[in-house]
């Protein structure tokens, strides 16, 4: 079933169909209890002028609406307000609720979605254009769910009844009211196609800021040292310009749909009163005082709600706009497609059998034909200067990317038929290009918080920092910061082996495997990777021959 608005939307009704039958019920409760107030006021005027309307006796049956006099009368309009207050809570908090769990599974499911989304969608695209998805469009949405269609559908509710209620007191203004809605609908429609337009062009133009912002601010250290504060003014200003040209064609539109919402209600409300004056002056005229008094308060109880029913074309364009960049998320290619098969690689030759790769966008291949062979439990160097393709060489194996031609295998294992998951639980990897992440070293490091896995890592940490100036060693409670940028480089490499190592997966890369650690802990580390040489299957790349492994294969890239 192709993926659109309303499969989302029916999706979630049906696993919380308690909740918005609640939502839905109250507010029916609620807004008969709102009219049933003016209506009640019409039995006060009778009580209070001794006056009798054979209108208002359509409504006797509700109970009470024939108290005989002033006591039981005010009795029963204090419980019809405590009755309204307690209905009129209960739905605008279950709304609310219904809104805030609709956004939450949105924003679950769209977090868990770009986490499988293709890598070489984000190297093509880059990652700060999709974090708007996480505040604007997700309140758009979450307006959309609770005034767009639960109070919208409240709302058109409301209307009926009270017209309906108008109807039994005088048709023709039931009709008069019905139509003054029904044009007033079909001019702000008129205005609402503008707004779509502009909306979009709009939230298209911010989201491209804050992907620049974002770009900009992450590389902040490229900035200044190369003293690109000018420039990148520049570029911004422009964008800002651009933006402000926008938002100036949206405010007109807004403006304009917003002004002509009250100028709507206030000529039906001309239109309603110089008909009640006209049939009121007439002598055969059947509006008594106070059917005329429950017509004023059931047309003056509606304003509010008319002209939140007109407002909702701004929340469904929007929802729209919002609800379609969401789903093109979706809609990405992802990874993981296939089923995940717990197979062990520790034993399986790695072969790359005439593998090329060219980066989009680009005509020189960084592969062309490459023919290697790894063994298990072997240790192999992959050699090479910067741009030789050993990133590359890493993406490949790790399936972030697929080859243009040739195949990958796990010994009868072909890469193509395994699932991501399958193949990066085999796979551990030290390298600048895998940065850390979290707020302490303990969640840098583990892939687990269990208490368990704690006293492994604490362990480990200690063990490797053994030869590090004691006031420098890390706890595993220390702040990281952003990708951790509160550690030195060699800090950052040593927290990449506790965390390649804890995982204890059977093949382990390591990029420059000894470049930025200090002496005595180079050879704390040939050591401990030493001891489990023949366990694992240990794959270097460095940009030059590396000292101290029993190398068993070179490979020149």
């Amino acid at each position: 079933m192709p993926r659109n608005k309303w499969n989302i939307i029916k999706s979630f009704a049906g696993k919380n169909s308690l909740l918005i039958t609640i939502a839905l019920l109250t507010g029916l409760c609620y807004n008969i209890l709102t009219i049933m107030i003016p209506i009640s006021i019409g039995k006060f005027y009778e009580l209070s002028f001794g006056f009798s309307s054979h209108r208002l006796a359509a409504f006797k049956f509700i109970p009470f609406m024939d108290a005989s006099n002033f006591q039981s009368f005010l009795g029963f309009f204090f419980a019809l307000v405590a009755l309204r207050l307690g209905f009129e809570y209960l739905n605008r908090y279950s709304i609310s609720l219904t809104g805030e769990r609709f956004s939450k599974t949105l924003r679950e499911r769209l977090f868990q979605n770009q986490l499988q989304v293709a890598m070489n969608i984000y190297d093509t695209k880059g990652i700060g254009k999709y974090l708007l998805r996480y505040s604007g469009d997700m309140k758009s949405i979450q307006n959309y769910m609770k005034n767009g269609l639960i109070r919208f559908s409240q709302d058109i509710v409301l209307l009926l009844i009270v017209v309906i209620a108008i109807g039994s007191i005088n048709v023709n203004l039931a009709l008069i009211i019905a139509g003054c809605i029904a044009f007033s609908s079909i001019i702000l429609w008129a205005i609402n196609k503008a707004l779509y337009k502009v909306s979009l062009e709009r939230r298209n133009t911010r989201s491209g800021m804050l992907s620049f912002v974002n770009t900009r601010l992450r590389s902040i250290l490229a900035l200044k040292a190369f003293n690109k504060y000018l420039p990148e003014e520049k570029r911004y200003l422009k964008r800002s310009d651009k933006l402000y040209i926008i938002g100036k064609r949206y405010a007109k539109v807004v403006a304009l749909l917003q002004s002509m919402i009250p100028a709507v209600t206030y000529t039906m409300l001309g239109i309603i009163m110089t008909y009640v004056f006209t049939a009121s002056q007439q002598a055969e005229s059947k509006l008594g005082g106070s059917s005329l008094l429950v017509l004023i308060l059931l047309i003056i109880s509606i304003l509010p709600v008319l002209r939140r029913s007109l407002r909702v074309s701004i929340v469904w364009k929007l929802g729209d706009i919002s609800f379609t960049k969401l789903i093109d998320i979706l809609d990405l290619p992802k990874e993981n497609q296939l089923p995940f098969e717990n197979i062990k690689l520790d034993d399986r030759e790695i072969i790359f059998n005439n593998v090329c790769f060219t980066y989009p966008n680009t005509s020189k291949p960084i592969f062309n034909d490459l023919q290697l062979l790894i063994n298990p439990k072997s240790t192999t160097l992959l050699q090479g200067k910067s741009g030789s393709g050993k990133s590359t060489f890493i993406r490949l194996l790790l399936k972030l990317m697929s080859p243009s031609t040739g195949h990958i295998s796990f010994g009868d294992h072909q890469c193509y038929k395994l699932s991501e998951k399958t193949i990066r639980k085999n796979i551990a990897i030290v390298s600048k290009d895998f940065p850390l992440y979290g707020r302490d070293v303990y969640e840098a490091i583990v892939y687990n918080r269990k208490e368990a896995n704690k006293e492994k890592a604490k362990f480990l940490l200690e063990h490797l920092q053994q030869h590090e100036d004691h006031q420098n060693q890390l706890k595993l409670d220390s702040k990281i910061g952003d990708l951790g940028c509160n550690l030195t480089s060699g800090q950052q490499k040593l927290l990449m082996y506790c965390r390649a190592l804890l995982t204890q997966k059977p093949i382990l890369i390591l990029e420059e495997p000894l470049k930025e650690i200090n002496i005595y802990t180079q050879k704390l580390l040939l050591q401990l990777l030493k001891d489990f040489q023949d366990q694992k299957t240990l794959i270097l790349l460095d940009d030059h021959e590396v000292k101290g492994f029993d190398i068993d294969t070179i490979y020149h890239l």
